[in-house]
């Protein structure tokens, strides 16, 4: 359990929350100790003292000061339901504990009030109009950096070969899915100018989620194009799960003192591990590091096989290649010098 104590400004939000919780605790439990008379006709004040003993010595001034007016004799009334007070405490004590940043942050952080958290800043956030456009069309942006990094695209557009239909490389479930467009739709079907259009929807599906995390983690998308657009292949080529937490990563290193190419790659690389297991995960890539008729074959089998230094090779081997196909579409397009 979390010390209070070690979070000095969670801790003084709290403690003005339990002061005020301890007063008006301290009222209903005085309420509650008056009884009714056998007369019928009056009230009669019966304060015990342990009743006190954890309030405040804030709550204890008030509710000596009440139980002393209540001493006189007044006309009967109905059951006073003194609970809500204990409610209204509660409820106060909590609203001045929020609103301490500190507070809302680690309740935000909480498994069960993160998801709506994020839902919350995903609808509220303004993405840039120059981050909301990189999808907008064939010509956009993002779907030369993302076409190129999949091999259906050259660096300046043009269509490749495999844009009209190649067998994923990843073999992910034992499947040869045939893929199609300029983000490779995996075995969505269609012809090659509904792939296209498809991949278009897909990709804008994603740009306001990913640009809101960035925000969030201290990377203005709009400032971090290139970063924003790895991110987006990331979504375009990997798990959710792995852009997912790339925004989070980022952010870290960033921190840390990362920049250029290598922050681009090691964000890249360390998004693939897995929460849960702390390894480096991707089902589809180390399919094809682990067949030596891909070229990734050669970069990894110096190693023991699936040890950790045989994934992060193999995923370094296919990230790096990915964000220099990116850049050299930024350089082309003038973003980069």
């Amino acid at each position: 359990m979390c010390e209070l104590a070690t979070i000095p400004d969670t801790a003084a939000a709290a403690q003005s929350g339990f002061i005020l919780a301890g007063t008006l605790t301290a009222v209903g439990m005085g309420l509650g100790a008056i009884k009714k008379s056998p007369s019928g006709d009056r009230i009669e004040c019966h304060p015990n003292p342990d009743s006190f003993g954890s309030a405040t010595s804030v709550g204890e001034l008030y509710a000596n000061q009440l139980m002393q007016r209540l001493a006189q004799p007044v006309p009967q009334q109905s059951e006073f339901q003194w609970n809500w007070l204990i409610y209204g405490a509660v409820g106060i004590a909590s609203a001045i504990a929020i609103s301490n940043p500190t507070t809302r942050q680690t309740l935000a952080d909480s498994p069960l009030v993160r998801p709506v958290t994020q839902a919350v800043n995903q609808v509220t956030y303004r993405t840039p109009p120059v981050i909301a456009d990189v999808a907008k069309n064939m010509d956009s942006i993002a779907v030369l950096a993302i076409g190129h990094a999949e091999g259906n695209l050259t660096v300046s557009g043009q269509y490749t070969s495999l844009i009209h239909g190649h067998i994923d490389p990843s073999l992910i479930g034992g499947r040869k899915v045939l893929n199609k467009g300029w983000c490779s739709n995996y075995g969505k079907g269609g012809t090659l100018e509904q792939a296209n259009q498809g991949c278009l929807k897909r990709t804008q599906s994603r740009i306001n989620l990913i640009a809101s995390r960035m925000e969030k983690h201290g990377l203005p998308p709009e400032q971090h194009l290139e970063l924003f657009l790895n991110i987006l292949d990331l979504w375009n080529q990997a798990s959710p799960r792995v852009s997912d937490v790339a925004p989070s990563v980022a952010g870290n290193l960033h921190k840390k003192g990362l920049r250029g190419e290598d922050f681009i790659l090691t964000t890249r690389v360390e998004s693939f591990r897995d929460e849960t297991t702390e390894q480096l995960s991707a089902g589809g890539l180390f399919n094809i590091c682990a067949n030596p008729a891909n070229q990734a074959h050669d970069f990894v089998k110096s190693y023991p096989h699936r040890s950790e230094q045989w994934r992060a090779a193999c995923i370094r081997w296919d990230q790096r290649r990915r964000a220099t196909a990116i850049r050299n579409v930024l350089k082309y397009r003038g973003y980069l010098q």
